[in-house]
């Protein structure tokens, strides 16, 4: 008996094609036209379904008895209405189980080829001794000293995982600069490769005995020279920067006064020389032009006649926070604070990494 023979006769007396993960058209095929097939000789109605369900994109696989192939519609245009000829068995994924995958491990390997797989759970009868179904696929093909511009430009170049990634950032000028490494964030905003840029300020810091305006200063180093982290933001098509400062009777503006408290400077004081005097930037979220905090914005202050929540100062834990998106302002250079000189004033300053995506 022809071996292919045997196989199918001997599965399907085994398990049957019963449940529902798979449903049987008899005689009838679905047309080759705007389909895209694969195929795989000697194998079974079971193998070959057990051969759809591991294939990326394939609901619908077409086993002609005759030749015993199987062949693999990987177009993903399951539920369409095909065309149908005779003498092949079409068999359709359950639509509750289809592409149910499990999200693919990380890449073996982080640079010069490796393999990522993921999972996909057989819960119903028809291929009870496939258990865990396994799909494999390799990734990360290029070199362990390539670099690429931003990490933007890693996602093109195939990189798949978060991790460190060399970089050479290209100045506003066009001039590239020696390579860096930055953390490349593969899973934020879907996926497009998102440029972490760390410093040391990352975490809360409690500032207290500064009364004058802006008295307290803490100045960002980035984990890159400052110019690499220029020419990453400017690059690229959108950043952000969190800044927080919470807040126990420690005002950010004077009102009486008119001037600042507490506020950050953005990069046009970076090249000040440390006595000079560091203008603060007239806003605190987003890319507004005034003196303003996100719940300004978006008129949520707890008090309504307030523009940052710090400026209630009744004897309150409270805090303003948000991401400035302003490019041309980015990154935050530095931190002042004041109003918390007296023994009741206080307050905690965390600012946050850069986060660019896109190239320009």
């Amino acid at each position: 008996m022809n071996l292919c023979i045997l196989i199918l006769v001997t599965i399907k007396f085994a398990f049957g094609l019963s449940g529902n993960y798979f449903s049987l058209e008899y005689n009838k095929r679905i047309s080759g036209e705007g389909y895209q097939y694969k195929s795989v000789s000697c194998v079974t109605e079971i193998s070959c379904a057990y051969k759809c369900s591991v294939e990326i994109n394939c609901c619908v696989s077409n086993f002609d008895a005759n030749s015993q192939t199987c062949y693999l519609d990987t177009s993903g245009s399951c539920y369409s209405a095909p065309q149908h000829e005779k003498s092949w068995t079409t068999i359709r994924r359950a639509r509750e189980d289809l592409f149910n995958w499990s999200p693919w491990s990380k890449c073996s390997k982080i640079c010069d080829g490796g393999i990522r797989t993921r999972t996909h759970q057989n819960r119903h009868t028809t291929i009870e001794s496939a258990g865990n179904v396994t799909s494999i696929e390799s990734c990360h093909h290029f070199g362990c000293n390539d670099t690429a511009i931003n990490c933007n430009s890693w996602k093109t170049k195939g990189l798949l995982d978060s991790q460190t990634a060399f970089i050479e950032p290209v100045t506003y000028n066009g001039i590239q600069l020696p390579a860096v490494q930055i953390y490349c964030d593969m899973n934020m905003q879907n996926g497009v490769g998102v440029s972490v840029i760390n410093h040391d300020g990352e975490r809360d810091v409690y500032v207290h005995g500064y009364e004058a305006h802006g008295s307290y200063s803490f100045n960002v180093t980035y984990d890159i020279p400052f110019e690499h982290v220029v020419a990453v933001i400017d690059s690229s098509q959108f950043c952000r920067q969190f800044v927080r400062w919470k807040c126990f009777n420690a005002q950010m503006w004077d009102g009486g006064n008119q001037k600042w408290n507490t506020y950050w400077t953005n990069r046009s004081t970076a090249y000040l020389a440390a006595n000079e005097y560091k203008p603060p930037s007239l806003f605190f979220h987003g890319s507004e032009q005034r003196r303003i905090c996100e719940c300004g914005i978006a008129d949520t202050c707890q008090q309504s006649t307030v523009l940052c929540n710090c400026d209630i100062n009744d004897s309150i834990w409270r805090s303003d926070e948000g991401y400035v998106t302003n490019k041309d302002a980015l990154p935050i250079v530095a931190f002042f604070a004041g109003d918390t000189g007296h023994s009741v004033e206080k307050g905690e300053h965390f600012i946050g990494p850069i986060e660019c995506y896109g190239t320009v």
